[in-house]
């Protein structure tokens, strides 16, 4: 069934949470989290929840985004939501901020339907249903400290991921010393994947990958750094690395993964789905799949919110999946929603339930507010 009455209000409210742990990358530091949480709700009082947090370096404050809520919400107020989705975007297009209101739309949507978001996108874009087996995850390391990592990597392989990550670029010689480590943690069988976070020059990343293959790396995300010649550039890395290739900052289009995959640049890609936004990682997604690229689903530290939505995509890649990168939600010191899954033995369920699957806490939100709640309504 699809909502009749037209949309009323679109709000949004601002906040900020702590990561339990600083994330150290090749890119730089990350203490915390912050953007907003929003609600698009129609006369009759149906509500849909998006998120929209850009990543830090991305350019956009959380003043920014709620402008471009503002913005935005007086072109959908009157609309039905079913008009709203299928208008979107009008004109210009923010993905890292018009994402939140894509998924507020697609969880009313859904929701009024009373299917799993997963489901809905599935019917909406052609893609086989959703099969409802579990989404294997990585565990994301972040110790610094070789002894430190290994027991990361002992903890991880005991909850039962398949899979570990660990971040590097910035000095080599150190990250031999910790992928040592966790090899020697985690045994022969368990995969390791790295992330440089476009650190690397070329000749670094081939240097770092042929001495990094020795441990059993299984994947090395985004070498250097990304571009308007990243696709060639990359391109020559993975034909001289050991170690198989994924574009991650240099893949936040359609047109991005089409370049990269015509200049043969990649053995697989990273989707964030709040930086590429909703309906461009949808489009994304079917394009891997017609050329059988292997996708990895990857939240950007979210919420609930956003990790739901990076799930219920997840849940559209076809079998066997990768392992993906959603088990970060813990890495948060709260959350702002009730209802998103933790991993168990290495892997997520989709939310219960219809639409995202989550529902707002407002009293968590309480916890971690950067200001009110602001909106526009008819």
């Amino acid at each position: 069934m699809t909502p009749a009455a037209p949309i009323a209000s679109v709000r949004w409210r601002p906040w900020r949470i702590p990561l339990r742990e600083p994330i150290v990358t090749g890119a730089g530091d990350m203490t915390e989290r912050q953007g907003l949480i929003v609600r698009v709700e129609t006369a009759d009082g149906a509500t849909g929840t998006g998120e929209c947090s850009p990543l830090p370096g991305e350019g956009l404050s959380t003043a920014d985004l709620a402008a471009r809520m503002a913005e935005l919400g007086r072109k959908l107020l009157g609309r039905t939501p079913a008009d709203a989705w299928t208008s979107l975007p009008a004109g210009e297009h923010v993905p890292v901020a018009d994402v939140g209101i894509e998924t507020a739309l697609a969880d009313l949507l859904a929701g009024a339907c009373g299917a799993p978001l997963a489901h809905w996108l599935a019917d909406q874009t052609g893609l086989p249903a959703p099969a409802s087996a579990p989404i294997p995850a990585n565990a994301l390391l972040s110790a610094l400290d070789p002894a430190t990592l290994a027991r990361e990597a002992e903890a991880a392989k005991a909850c039962g991921f398949r899979t570990v990550k660990v971040k590097v670029g910035r000095d080599r010689a150190a990250d031999t010393e910790r992928l040592r480590a966790v090899r020697a943690a985690v045994g022969p069988d368990l995969g390791i994947r790295i992330d440089a976070n476009g650190a690397w020059s070329e000749q670094e990343a081939v240097a770092a990958l042929v001495e990094h293959a020795a441990h059993g790396v299984a994947l090395c995300e985004q070498p250097v750094a990304p571009g308007p010649d990243a696709p060639a550039r990359l391109a020559r890395v993975r034909a001289a690395s050991p170690v198989p290739i994924a574009a991650d900052e240099s893949c936040a289009s359609l047109h991005d993964l089409r370049s990269l995959v015509d200049a043969e640049a990649v053995d697989a890609v990273v989707i964030k789905p709040l930086r590429t936004g909703l309906r461009e990682a949808l489009a994304m997604i079917r394009e891997a799949t017609v050329r059988n690229l292997p996708c990895i689903l990857t939240t950007t530290f979210d919420t609930g919110a956003g990790t739901a939505l990076a799930l219920h995509l997840a849940a559209l890649l076809p079998e066997p999946r990768s392992a993906c990168g959603l088990a970060t939600l813990l890495l948060l010191a709260g959350d702002i929603v009730r209802g998103c899954p933790t991993p168990e033995a290495g892997s997520l369920p989709l939310p219960t339930g219809p639409g995202l699957g989550v529902t707002l806490d407002e009293a968590a939100l309480d916890r971690f507010p950067t200001g009110p709640w602001e909106g526009v309504s008819a």
